[in-house]
């Protein structure tokens, strides 16, 4: 009920600007524990040309535990999830989450945006949904590679975005 409530109401970006890679590094220290019992490595790799990015951490950070909790789910015996972020051009930074799981078909691929489609018995199909919303609020672009039983990479592209040369306030961002 809580996902549909929050897939249901407007959403409201609060940027600030955020070093990303010791973003990225506190995001993946929620999660380090459960890799371990599950028999997961995480790798990360960081651009040294990406430094600081204007963005909601709350959001973003839901966006990054999402995927990383589905990658872990995909790896059900173990495996490597890498995060990548790196410059992807001068306005954009890309960060990619790969994993080392079962990856999926191309039919689940087209679909798992969508509200309320699910492979899994017991979720909601409201995760990606709301991943997709939260990245499109950034004015992003969000990305899914994937080949069964050779895992899944899901690229996101954020815009390195700047008050002063965008002019880009936190209620230009409501949806």
């Amino acid at each position: 009920i809580s996902q549909l409530l929050e897939f249901a109401r407007p959403m409201t970006v609060q940027l600030k600007p955020i070093s990303l890679d010791n973003f990225i590094q506190r995001s993946i220290k929620m999660v380090e524990r459960q890799a371990k019992d599950k028999g997961i490595r995480i790798v990360t790799r960081y651009s040294p040309e990406v430094g600081n990015i204007l963005i909601d951490p709350d959001l973003i950070n839901q966006v990054l535990l999402n995927l990383y909790l589905n990658s872990f789910d995909a790896m059900e015996g173990g495996g490597t999830l890498s995060v990548t972020v790196i410059s992807h051009d001068k306005k954009r930074v890309r960060i990619e989450i790969s994993d080392t799981g079962r990856g999926m078909g191309k039919g689940d691929i087209e679909k798992i945006f969508d509200p309320y489609f699910t492979t899994k018995p017991s979720g909601t199909g409201l995760g990606l949904a709301i991943v997709h919303r939260i990245v499109e609020a950034h004015r992003g672009e969000i990305r899914v590679k994937s080949r069964e039983g050779q895992g899944t990479t899901v690229t996101i592209i954020l815009p390195l975005l700047s008050r002063e040369t965008d002019n880009i306030r936190s209620e230009d961002l409501e949806k």
